[in-house]
C-alpha cells in the first residue's frame, strides 16, 4: 500500500469541506474600525486544534513520515466526533503498523454508529496483521456471511483479503476455524487446500480436495490442486493424471488444455501431447506456439513431413520463430534439400540455436562445393564466441577442411586450437583421426591415451585406438583389449562391431570376424564395412558371398577407397 492509496480522492474532498467549515466559523469584517479583542471559545479551540492534527498528519504522509502522520491523526481521532475523522486515522494507524492504537480508533468509531461493514473490514485487517486468527474469524462473518452461507464471489473477496493481509500460516488458522462454523461449503475447502498446499501441508490439502471432490465433483480447480501437490511429491504420472480429469471437466477450456499438452511433453509423452494440440489448433489456427509445438512433436514422433509442414505454416504466416527456422532446416538438411537448409539457418541471427544454425549452415556450403566460403564464414563466426564455442567452431573447420582432404591444413587448426586448450578431449580426437590419416600414428596413439587419461571410459576413444593398432600395427592383443572394453560399454554400435570384427581377421579367427562383421553390417549397411566384410569371406573360402557384399558396398558408395582398394587386392 502506499500513501497515493491512502489519501483517496472522497476524503480529499472530505477533507477541503472539514477545513472550509473551520475556516467559516472564524468570521470575517469588511470594518476600517479597530477590530475588538477577540474572545476564542473552547470549542474554536478544540476546532483550530482538529485543524492543525489534520494538517499536520496530511503533509507528514506526503512527505512519507508514516509515524508522524499517524500520531497526528491519533490526536485529531480524540478531539473529534466525526465518523470520518475517525476512520480516517483508524485506516493511517494501521498503515503505519500501530495496531492497538488503529483497534482503539476503530472502537470508538464503531461507539458513533459509524459504517458497520467498514468498521468490520478495518478490525478483521488489524486482527489478521496481529495474527489474532479467532478474532479476525468474528469480523470476517460480519463482512461475508449471508443467510448462513459464504457465496462464491464472498470466497473470492476472502481468497484476496487474506493473500494480501495475512501470513500463509495465518491465513491456513483463518480458513480452518471458517470451515468449522460453515463445515461442507466446497469453495470454502478448495480455498483452504490452496493456501494448504502453498504451505506444503500437503496431507490436510489432499484430505480437503477429497472433500471438494465428495461434494462438487465438475469443480475442476481441484483436479489442479491435486495436481499440484503430487507434482510438488514428484509423482508426475498421478499429476498429469489430476490435470487429464480437470481438462475432462473442462473441454473448452484451452489454456487448462494447453497445460495439460505442456505437462505431457515434459513427460515425453509425445503422440498423447500431439493430440491435445491438434485440437487447440482447430480454435486457434494462427497461434505461433501451437504450430511450432505440432512441428516439434512432429518431429519427435518420427512424422517429418507433417513437421515440414506445420513449420513452413507458421513461416508463411509471417512469424519470424528463429526455433522454426532452425529446425525446418534440420528437417530439409535431412532430406538433402540443402540450399533451403542454408537459407532457414540463415535466419537463425541470434538465441541458443545461431551458434548450431552458423555451423551447419558452413558445413551445407562446403558439401556444395563453397569450402572456402565455409571457412570464411568459419573463421568469422569464431570471432567474440567464449572458448566452448571456439571449440565447437574450431572442430567444424577442421571437419570441413578433413572432407576436403585438406588434412595437413585440418592438423594445424588443431595445432592452434590445443594450445589454447591443450587438454579439451574432443579436440585430441579430432587431432587423432587426423593424424591417421597423415600416417602420424605416433600422434593418433598419444592423443587418444591422452583422451583416456581424462576419460577412461570413453568408448570411442577406445574404439579408435583398439581400430589403428589392429589395423595399422601388429599390436593385435593390445587392440582387441582396448575393442573389447568399448564393446562392453556400446554393446550394439555398428563402429565398435566392425572394429571387433577387424581385429579377429587380423588375428586370423575368420569365423569370429565374420561372425562380428555380420552383425554391423546388418545394424548399418556401410561400404567400409563391406570392405572388411568381403575380405574376411574372402579368406574364409566364400568368394561368391565375398563379390555380393562387395558389390552392396559399391552400390552405397562406388567411389569409397577402402572398398576399391579391398576389391583390387582380391580381384586381380
Amino acid at each position: 500500500m502506499t500513501w497515493r492509496a491512502v489519501i483517496n480522492y472522497p476524503y480529499r474532498l472530505f477533507l477541503l469541506g472539514l477545513l472550509i467549515s473551520i475556516l467559516s466559523g472564524c468570521g470575517t469584517t469588511s470594518s476600517f474600525k479597530r477590530p475588538a479583542p477577540v474572545v476564542v471559545s473552547e470549542t474554536e479551540t478544540i476546532q483550530s486544534n482538529l485543524m492543525y492534527q489534520i494538517l499536520v498528519g496530511e503533509f507528514a504522509g506526503v512527505r512519507g513520515e508514516v509515524d508522524v502522520a499517524a500520531n497526528s491523526y491519533q490526536q485529531a481521532a480524540k478531539l473529534s466526533k466525526d465518523p470520518n475523522v475517525l476512520a480516517r486515522a483508524a485506516f493511517i494507524s494501521l498503515y503505519a503498523q500501530q495496531y492497538d492504537e488503529a483497534l482503539e480508533i476503530t472502537e470508538r468509531w464503531q461507539s458513533m454508529a459509524g459504517n458497520k461493514i467498514d468498521i468490520s473490514r478495518t478490525k478483521a485487517l488489524i486482527f489478521l496483521r496481529q495474527e489474532k486468527a479467532e478474532a479476525a474469524v468474528k469480523e470476517i462473518e460480519q463482512l461475508l456471511v449471508t443467510d448462513g452461507k459464504i457465496e462464491r464471489a464472498d470466497i473470492g473477496s476472502l481468497a484476496q483479503m487474506l493473500k494480501k493481509e495475512a501470513r500463509p500460516d495465518v491465513a491456513v488458522m483463518v480458513l480452518a476455524l471458517i470451515n468449522k462454523h460453515y463445515p461442507k461449503q466446497a469453495g470454502l475447502l478448495l480455498l483452504q487446500a490452496r493456501f494448504e498446499t502453498d504451505e506444503k501441508l500437503f496431507k490436510a490439502a489432499k484430505n480437503h480436495i477429497d472433500q471438494v471432490i465428495q461434494l462438487s465433483p465438475d469443480i475442476s480447480d481441484a483436479y489442479l490442486i491435486k495436481a499440484q501437490i503430487f507434482a510438488a511429491e514428484n509423482n508426475e504420472k498421478e499429476a498429469v493424471a489430476a490435470v487429464a480429469l480437470a481438462v475432462e471437466k473442462r473441454p473448452q477450456d484451452y489454456h487448462l488444455r494447453l497445460q495439460y499438452a505442456r505437462m505431457l511433453v515434459q513427460m515425453k509423452r509425445y503422440s498423447e501431447a500431439w493430440q491435445h494440440f491438434l485440437k487447440l489448433r482447430e480454435v486457434m489456427p494462427r497461434d505461433e506456439n501451437i504450430l511450432l509445438s505440432l512441428g516439434l512433436l512432429s518431429i519427435e514422433t518420427g512424422k517429418a513431413d507433417l513437421a515440414k509442414q506445420y513449420l513452413q505454416e507458421l513461416i508463411d504466416q509471417g512469424f519470424h520463430n528463429l526455433q522454426a527456422h532452425y529446425y525446418l532446416g534440420r528437417i530439409q538438411q535431412s532430406q538433402r534439400e540443402y540450399m533451403p537448409a542454408i537459407a532457414n539457418y540463415e535466419r537463425v541471427i541470434s538465441g541458443q540455436y545461431m551458434l548450431d544454425a552458423s555451423i551447419r549452415s558452413a558445413g551445407l556450403l562446403a558439401e556444395t562445393g563453397s569450402v572456402d566460403t565455409a571457412l570464411d564464414k568459419l573463421t568469422t563466426l569464431k570471432k567474440g564466441q567464449d572458448n566452448s564455442s571456439q571449440v565447437r567452431v574450431t572442430l567444424a573447420h577442421g571437419e570441413v577442411l578433413r572432407n576436403a582432404n585438406r588434412d595437413r591444413e585440418a592438423l594445424s587448426v588443431y595445432n592452434v586450437a590445443l594450445q589454447g586448450s591443450p587438454e579439451n578431449t574432443d579436440l585430441l580426437y579430432a587431432r587423432a583421426l587426423t593424424a591417421e590419416k597423415l600416417d602420424m600414428l605416433d600422434i593418433t596413439e598419444s592423443d587418444l591415451r591422452m583422451v583416456l587419461i581424462h576419460e577412461p571410459e570413453n568408448a570411442t576413444a577406445l574404439n579408435a585406438l583398439g581400430y589403428t593398432l589392429a589395423d595399422r600395427t601388429q599390436r593385435l592383443d593390445e587392440a582387441k583389449e582396448y575393442i573389447l572394453r568399448a564393446a562392453r560399454l556400446m554393446p550394439n554400435d555398428p563402429s565398435v562391431l566392425d572394429s571387433l570384427g577387424w581385429v579377429y581377421y587380423r588375428l586370423g579367427e575368420y569365423a569370429e570376424s565374420i561372425k562380428w562383421l555380420s552383425k554391423a553390417f546388418a545394424q548399418y549397411e556401410d561400404a567400409e564395412i563391406a570392405a572388411h566384410l568381403g575380405e574376411a569371406l574372402w579368406m574364409n573360402g566364400q568368394q561368391d558371398n565375398a563379390g555380393k557384399i562387395w558389390q552392396r558396398g559399391l552400390e552405397m558408395k562406388a567411389d569409397h577407397p577402402v572398398l576399391l582398394n579391398t576389391i583390387k587386392r582380391y580381384k586381380k
